[in-house]
Parts: C-alpha cells; sequence; structure tokens
C-alpha cells in the first residue's frame, strides 16, 4: 500500500509544484487585492463542492460499492454498474449546473457579505445583500467580478467530478500513476492559457479584472484536458459511461445513499475552510487571497503525504474488510497513519519555521507586494499546527467508509463545523487570519476524536500503541530539525526577500539539509519508515551500479 502511496505521492508532489507555478502566476497579475479575492473566492466555489461529488465522497461511496458488486455479481455487472453510476452523477450534475449558475449571485453574495456593507453587523450585510439580488440597489465591484467569474467557473464542478469517477474505477485496478498526473496537466493548461492569453493578447486584458476572467476561462481549459488524458486508459480497460438517470439499479441506489451522510463527512475540511472565507469577508481586503494562499500550501502538504495514502488505503483497507481480515485491517490503518505522519510532521514543522522565504519564493511577484508576503506567512504558520490533524482525519474517515460506516464522519463534520464556527470568531479578533487558520485545525481536532471513537467500537482494538510508538520519535526529530531550520535561516538571511534566485539558492539547500537531519534522526530512533526508505534507497544504488 504505502510503496503505491509512493508513486501517487510523487506524481502529487510534481503536481503540487506546477500549482505553485499556478499561484505564482495568480499573483503576479492579481496580486492581494480585490481581484484576488474576487477570482478565489469564485474558483472555491466549484472546488468546495468537488469534495463532495469527486475525489472524496463520490469515491469513498462508489468504490466499496463496485467491489461488492464484482464480488457478488462479476466484473461484466460491475462495468455495467459504474457505467450506469458514471452516467448518473454526470447527468446529475448537469442539472446542478443549470441551476446554480443563475443563483450564483446569492452563493457568490454569501461569501463576500462583509464588503457589502462594511463594518455594519451580519444582519444588515444579509439585507444589503437582499435587496442588491432583488435589483433595489446595485452590488459593488467585487461582487458583480465574484458572481460572474463564478458562473464561467462553475461547470468545471461536472468536468473534474467525471474525471474522479474515471480516477477511482483506474484506482480500484491498480492503475494510480495517470489519475494521480491529471492535476499537474491541469496547472500546465490553467498557466500556458493564461500567459498565452495575457502575453499575446490586447493591453488592455492585462489589467486584475480582465486577467480574473481570462484565467476563469483557464480553469474550465483545464478542466477538458483532465477529463480527455484519462478517458483512453478508462475506455481500454472495458468500463464505459450510460448517459441517464439509473435510479433503478441497485448499485446505483446503494452508492448514492452511501454519499449522502458522507457530504458532510468527507467534506469536513472544506465546510470549514468555506466558512473561514465568509468570516474573512469581515477582514480588511486581501484576507480572502491570504487565507486561500496559506490553505493551498498547507495542501499541498496534505496532498502529497496524506491525500497519496489515503488514495490507496480505501481500496486495500475496503479489500481486507470484505475478506473478514481484522489483524490485517489494524495493520493497515497503523501503516497508513504512521506512513502519513512520518512526512506531514516535519513538512508542519518545517512550513511554519521557514513560512517567509517560502511564502516569498512562491508569491512576492507582480502585484503581490512583501506586505502582503508577510502577512500570508504568519497565516501559515498556524495553518501548520492543525495538518497532523486534518491528516489523521482523513485517513480514518477511509478507514470507517471502508467498514461502512457512512454516519459517523457525517456527525464528526458538524462537530468539527460547530467548533469551528466558534473558534473562529473568538480568534480571529486577536489574530486575524491567523486565528481563522487556527481554529480550521483545532476543529479538525476535535472531529477526529469523534471518528475514533467510533473506530473502537468498530474494530477489535486500535493500533494506539504501534501509532504512537511512531508519532513520538517523529515528533522529535521534527523539532530538532525545526531548530536546525530556524537557525539556518538565520545565518542565511532568510528574513529578507534576496528575488528568485537569490532565495532559491539558500532555501533549497538549507531544505535537503534539514531533510537529511530528520531521516537521520529517524534512523537513529529506530523507526521503521525510516529504515524502509533507507533500504529502497541503497537498492536502488545498488541496481545502477
Amino acid at each position: 500500500m504505502l510503496r503505491s502511496a509512493g508513486v501517487v505521492g510523487a506524481l502529487t508532489l510534481l503536481s503540487r509544484i506546477t500549482g505553485m507555478l499556478q499561484s505564482r502566476v495568480v499573483a503576479y497579475y492579481l496580486g492581494a487585492g480585490p481581484a484576488a479575492d474576487a477570482f478565489l473566492v469564485a474558483f472555491r466555489i466549484p472546488n468546495l463542492l468537488r469534495r463532495f461529488t469527486a475525489e472524496g465522497t463520490m469515491t469513498s461511496a462508489f468504490l466499496p460499492t463496485v467491489g461488492e458488486v464484482e464480488g457478488s455479481r462479476g466484473e461484466e455487472a460491475a462495468k455495467e454498474m459504474v457505467a450506469r453510476f458514471l452516467g448518473t452523477l454526470a447527468l446529475v450534475l448537469a442539472g446542478l449546473c443549470a441551476v446554480a449558475i443563475p443563483a450564483m449571485g446569492l452563493l457568490a453574495g454569501l461569501q463576500v457579505m462583509g464588503r457589502l456593507a462594511p463594518g455594519a453587523g451580519w444582519g444588515q450585510q444579509a439585507a444589503v445583500l437582499w435587496e442588491i439580488l432583488r435589483g433595489l440597489r446595485p452590488g459593488p465591484e467585487e461582487f458583480l467580478l465574484t458572481t460572474t467569474l463564478a458562473r464561467i467557473m462553475f461547470p468545471y464542478l461536472a468536468l473534474v467530478s467525471v474525471t474522479a469517477g474515471l480516477s477511482a474505477v483506474l484506482n480500484l485496478k491498480g492503475r494510480f500513476g495517470l489519475p494521480a498526473s491529471v492535476s499537474t496537466f491541469w496547472n500546465l493548461v490553467f498557466i500556458g492559457f493564461t500567459l498565452a492569453c495575457l502575453s499575446l493578447g490586447p493591453r488592455a486584458w492585462r489589467g486584475p479584472e480582465q486577467a480574473a476572467l481570462v484565467m476563469a476561462v483557464a480553469v474550465l481549459a483545464g478542466g477538458v484536458v483532465q477529463l480527455f488524458l484519462l478517458w483512453p486508459a478508462f475506455r481500454g480497460l472495458g468500463y464505459g459511461v450510460s448517459w441517464g438517470l439509473h435510479l433503478k439499479d441497485p448499485g446505483v441506489r446503494t452508492a448514492l445513499k452511501r454519499m449522502a451522510p458522507g457530504l458532510l463527512g468527507t467534506g469536513i475540511h472544506p465546510i470549514n475552510v468555506l466558512i473561514s472565507t465568509t468570516l474573512a469577508s469581515q477582514l480588511a481586503v486581501g484576507a480572502q487571497a491570504v487565507l486561500f494562499n496559506s490553505n493551498m500550501m498547507g495542501e499541498m502538504v496534505l496532498g502529497v503525504f496524506a491525500a497519496s495514502v489515503a488514495t490507496v488505503s480505501l481500496p486495500a483497507m475496503s479489500r481486507l474488510v470484505e475478506a473478514g481480515d481484522a489483524p490485517g485491517l489494524k495493520a493497515s490503518l497503523a501503516s497508513a497513519l504512521r506512513g502519513t505522519a512520518v512526512l506531514a510532521i516535519p513538512g508542519a514543522v518545517g512550513m511554519a519555521v521557514l513560512a517567509r522565504p517560502i511564502i516569498a519564493l512562491i508569491f512576492q511577484t507582480g502585484r503581490y507586494s512583501a506586505r502582503d508576503v508577510e502577512w500570508t506567512a504568519t497565516t501559515l504558520a498556524f495553518q501548520a499546527v492543525g495538518i497532523l490533524f486534518v491528516a489523521t482525519g482523513r485517513i480514518t474517515a477511509q478507514c470507517l467508509y471502508a467498514l461502512k460506516d457512512y454516519r459517523r464522519p457525517a456527525y464528526a463534520a458538524l462537530l468539527g463545523m460547530a467548533v469551528n464556527i466558534v473558534l473562529s470568531f473568538v480568534l480571529m479578533r486577536p489574530l486575524g487570519t491567523g486565528g481563522i487558520a487556527l481554529a480550521n485545525g483545532l476543529a479538525s481536532m476535535a472531529g477526529l476524536g469523534f471518528m475514533a471513537g467510533g473506530l473502537r467500537r468498530r474494530m477489535p482494538s486500535l493500533p494506539v500503541r504501534e501509532v504512537a510508538g511512531g508519532w513520538l520519535p517523529m515528533a522529535l526529530a521534527s523539532g530538532l530539525m525545526g531548530l536546525l531550520a530556524w537557525e539556518g535561516g538565520r545565518l542565511l538571511g532568510l528574513g529578507s526577500f534576496h528575488g528568485l534566485l537569490g532565495t532559491s539558492a539558500r532555501l533549497f539547500p538549507l531544505i535537503a539539509l534539514c531533510a537529511l537531519a530528520y531521516f537521520a534522526l529517524l534512523l537513529l530512533f529506530r523507526v521503521p519508515e525510516a529504515a524502509s526508505v533507507a533500504g529502497l534507497v541503497k537498492r536502488k544504488l545498488g541496481r545502477k551500479t
């Protein structure tokens, strides 16, 4: 399982690197001003729903159902069920787009309420939004731009959801590489389309508002490329799509029923992020862009490590549950949690310590100023607090889904959402965007604790000793590594920006040194995951020699 996760993680890392380039392009043309807030808020609407209809909830409900149908009725029945499910999903999403696009003023308005009547209370802001929607008063420019961008980008939800369905089938058949690469192609298409239009097009397109419109079209172009990239491999395995509403198919009904409670379960983190975006509209202009960028950096760590392990762990744990192998399930869960933490813990520590140079390297360009960099770096340090808990929650939810428990993650999501709202209100006043980021992490802790309680009832025993025995030395090694990063950053003058090349020449060698020190400490502490990595490197080097 971890070997497959390594393949996914490597390709996801490539995706995150190209994603940083994509973010740099956005920062160059939009900065952290009103246009950036409008674009990132509008882009978040389909991306939030994607977690529900795509790789999160849909995959968690879809894969176990396909496995059950294949085990009980054969491969051909499973292929027919896949075709009907994807056809039903596509048609439902097309209908959702038809309804949501005209109503996008309401969805966008809820995200920018603080800009509609600055300084007013929530009730007055809601009243102003209602008057704007009824046409009784004109909307602010940022609201109108956000609404327009959201309408352009919303069909991306349907494209990426069908793409996720194709990816799930390929993952079920052990094809992890190609599905993990599609986001890289999305980033490259976005970058190429945006630069081509803004470099070769009329100069009038280069203003922040006009550039945001070009980027909205680039989002759709990337979604089309993702879908067509996977289609040949999907068809090559003998699968297809049967367009229509196939609600009478028992497999389709089962998968949809399982998706219903999972809408909250898998979406706990993005729901909290959506609430945070709304709350950030009460802060200064640029707060939403800053939160989006810091969250994106947190997702880089989560995507490379937690999401990679979660992607391959669900099929593996589902097969163990179907086989009635309780000891194997426990071992698989422990392996997934330790395999995630071995890189998530030092990733969070290093990102918090070196937040300033990392953010400057990616975002300090064009309209993204040094002040914006400092603001984002401070927020990122708070964001790093919750990374391990979010990652652990994703793996725990996958185990519950493998056990066919879809209610517990949903209830955990409701608990986490309530905690997030309360803590965000309390912490945003003294800490600003940093307080909102910290509230996200603490809310994930609450949801994780609730899911762990449910998991204890479903399994003979939890791998507490196995997991804690790995987390403690990982945390100690990460702490020592953090001290090295802090001192190294001070000696290399990374508190200041030295340009793209100058900062890179200082930052990347320091990160490499910290990584070597961390793994050396893990080997000293006899952590099995480090020994496995060392053995793999020796074997690779032995083959080359």
